[in-house]
């Protein structure tokens, strides 16, 4: 199995991540593919790598300095299951807890859809730490019958408690 190399991605990066998608269309529709060349413009981008070649890309938003959520993740169907995948996540993770992030987000197709792809999804998450915070449907700026699953996971704990009173 190869070992999963995480780099910050940049511009030259941007076509072998569209590539990637592409490659991927029980996951990216033809929608998703132009949310995605704009978010990474906007977004983090980190690449996971094989030699040279991208095999994986994540891109993160920081949402505010105590929040961030992964906006996209994919790696080609040749290299699913070989750690590239969670090596991006916890590359991500680490770089927002470093940053101070505590919590970290991912909006996926909820269960309710039985849509089997997406089960393969949820348990890749869950398996890395996240929890599912609720299911929304519809959500806003989703296609229609396509109900958004919150994940998210706790990367510090340190936030003072503030009380509110009864």
């Amino acid at each position: 199995m190869p070992t999963a190399r995480v780099i910050r991605g940049n511009a030259r990066h941007h076509e072998a991540c569209l590539n990637i998608a592409r490659a991927l269309p029980g996951y990216f529709t033809p929608t998703a593919i132009d949310n995605l060349r704009t978010d990474l413009l906007s977004n983090r981008l980190f690449v996971s790598t094989e030699g040279e070649r991208p095999v994986g890309f994540a891109t993160l938003f920081v949402k505010n300095r105590r929040a961030a959520e992964l906006t996209w993740l994919a790696v080609s169907p040749g290299h699913q299951g070989e750690g590239f995948g969670s090596a991006l996540v916890k590359h991500a993770a680490a770089q927002m807890q470093k940053k101070g992030v505590a919590l970290l987000e991912v909006k996926t197709l909820a269960a309710t859809s039985d849509y089997a792809p997406y089960q393969k999804t949820r348990r890749f998450y869950e398996r890395l730490g996240f929890f599912l915070l609720e299911t929304i449907d519809p959500f806003p700026g989703w296609e229609p019958g396509n109900p958004c699953a919150i994940y998210v996971k706790i990367l510090r704990n340190d936030a003072p408690v503030r009380r509110s009173r009864p």
